[in-house]
């Protein structure tokens, strides 16, 4: 399945909206990889180092190639398969947003309870703050079921 995901950027850098409600991921915070999943979004937080990579990857101006499967993802060359992460229920929540009808936004939000300068990769049912936030290109993403 082909889905369209409307990517956002921040109008000032490093500003963006709150992630809002999320239901805690146990022991989340001493992985590499802490899940935030909302009532209409899933967020991620990677390490720093990481989250770099993948806000490059995701959010520069040229067109990412993505592609979610069961057990692996896929972004542009770099294929990620059978890792822990993608059994989480986390990963689960995300797949369940990206097979659903609705349309899904991909911007970077913050939250109060995570240090200064945590990035949360959001995909959210929701826009974000149109004050905040411009539309880039579209994210093509290719989802198998």
């Amino acid at each position: 399945m082909k889905k369209t995901i409307r990517r956002y950027t921040a109008f000032i850098p490093r500003w963006c909206q709150a992630f809002g409600d999320y239901a805690p991921d146990p022991g989340g915070e001493g992985r590499a990889v802490e899940w935030l999943i909302g009532a209409d979004s899933v967020g991620i937080i990677v390490l720093p180092d990481v989250r770099r990579l993948l806000a490059h990857e995701l959010l520069s101006v040229h067109q990412p190639e993505l592609e979610f499967q069961e057990r692996s993802v896929r972004l542009n060359k770099r294929t990620y398969g059978e890792m822990n992460v993608l059994g989480h229920p986390g990963y689960a929540a995300l797949r369940e947003l990206l097979l659903g009808d609705d349309q899904l936004h991909l911007f970077l939000t913050y939250h109060l309870i995570h240090p200064s300068g945590t990035r949360i990769i959001t995909m959210s049912r929701k826009a974000p703050l149109a004050l905040l936030y411009k539309e880039m290109d579209p994210l093509p993403v290719i989802v198998g079921e």
